[in-house]
């Protein structure tokens, strides 16, 4: 039976960019994905200025239809907020299939996977193929993860997502700004938020929150948000109606040590890439870049014969190393709302508190817009000393018995 260099479970973006680099280095690489592409797969799919880098592409090298934009509308705290920022929206019907068909990788499509085992050489065995690496490329119900069993720190985010076909004057007439341009909207909790995309003749609209048991409602609330401001197309109930659910991981750092299982002698193992291991961005959940950037990644770590430094490579890139710190700094604010939150009595009403008030809702707009466009974060050594000291202090205050 003929051997592979590497397996590959999934066919998305992690699995097809890990794909791609190995293909091209002369290895032999094997996808197998139960489903046909070009399939469909819910995700707004926005594209930040790294990926390109990442794939060494420029978009214009990308055949398939995409949507640039330098506007990006944010709606919070009764206020809406035109922010410029840069980025890409592409339909992931066509994205997956393009990267996939140009991986250079052996296709195995519509294949269950079914058992996998490893026998007595240590090669894997999935779906008649055999391999001395087995990536887990299947995203969050991915059957190698499930074989893996990766630390889940936290539960999974939930999201209510559709997107569907429109006629294009009532999408051009009804968006917030120009095609592409992505208009969100940021839950009062600042627990989730929806999202609004017009793609010419497409449209894409959902929900993410933190806990999935309130996405039903918190898309309810969005739904009617987007119809009373006039963004939607008159026609599109039913397929507001037709929302689909699904959930995944945003990044923790201890799931990175889950992300290889090698062999004593390096020479094999099993690894997760992308949403199959959990590294979504934190807050924004965006995670087509941390797929493709894990799937070189884990490429350049079996080319060089080492797949074991495969979670140091990840944890020491700088995408990953700011989801650290925008991670260190999501668990800091919450740390210190904990120990400083007071009840609140409303919407501040003397002319000061509303000021505070309306530079507070700005700073989280742009901020948020800011992230959602994956741009980097600004001083990372002066960041990293400032939650280095925030999480002393903390640490103080419980050693202390303050309550944190």
């Amino acid at each position: 039976m003929l051997v592979h260099d590497v397996l590959i479970v999934g066919g998305g973006p992690a699995g097809s960019t890990c794909a791609r680099y190995l293909a091209r280095a002369g290895l032999r690489v094997a996808v197998v994905d139960r489903a046909q592409f070009p399939r469909v797969k819910l995700c707004s799919g926005w594209l930040s200025p790294t990926l390109w880098d990442v794939l060494e592409m420029v978009p214009s090298d990308y055949p398939g239809g995409r949507w640039e934009w330098r506007t990006c509308h944010v709606r919070y705290g009764g206020e809406d907020r035109a922010i410029p920022c840069h980025g890409w929206f592409v339909r992931r019907f066509e994205f997956d299939d393009f990267l996939l068909r140009t991986s250079g990788a052996e296709l195995h499509l519509g294949v269950s996977v079914g058992p996998i085992a490893r026998d007595g050489d240590g090669l894997w065995s999935v779906a008649g193929l055999r391999a001395r690496h087995l990536v887990g490329a299947g995203g969050t119900h991915c059957p190698v993860a499930r074989l893996c069993d990766p630390p889940r720190p936290m539960g999974p985010v939930g999201v209510q997502e559709h997107e569907f076909r429109a006629d294009p004057g009532a999408v051009a007439r009804t968006r917030a700004g120009r095609d592409g341009e992505p208009e969100l909207l940021l839950h009062d909790d600042l627990s989730g938020y929806s999202w609004n995309v017009p793609k010419t003749d497409w449209l894409n609209v959902g929900t993410g929150t933190v806990d999935p048991k309130e996405v039903r409602a918190a898309w309810q609330i969005a739904r009617a948000n987007f119809r009373a401001a006039g963004h939607l197309p008159s026609d599109a109930d039913v397929d507001l109606d037709a929302m689909k659910g699904y959930s995944y991981y945003l990044y923790h750092p201890e799931h990175l040590r889950g992300a290889a299982r090698v062999d004593a002698d390096d020479k094999g193992g099993a690894y997760l890439v992308g949403d199959s291991l959990g590294l979504a961005q934190p807050i924004t959940a965006e995670g087509i870049l941390p797929a493709v950037v894990s799937g070189r990644l884990l490429a350049d770590a079996i080319l060089a014969s080492d797949p074991a430094s495969y979670p140091t490579r990840l944890a020491t890139h700088p995408v990953l190393a700011d989801y650290q710190r925008v991670f260190r700094l999501r668990e800091a604010a919450g740390a210190l709302r904990r120990r400083f939150s007071r009840p609140s009595s409303g919407r501040p009403t003397s002319p000061s508190g509303r000021f505070l008030a309306r530079k507070s809702s700005d700073a989280v707009s742009r901020g948020f817009a800011w992230m959602f466009s994956g741009a980097r974060l600004p001083a990372p050594a002066l960041i990293d000393f400032a939650l280095d000291r925030v999480d002393a202090w903390l640490g103080q205050a419980r050693a202390s018995g303050g309550a944190t």
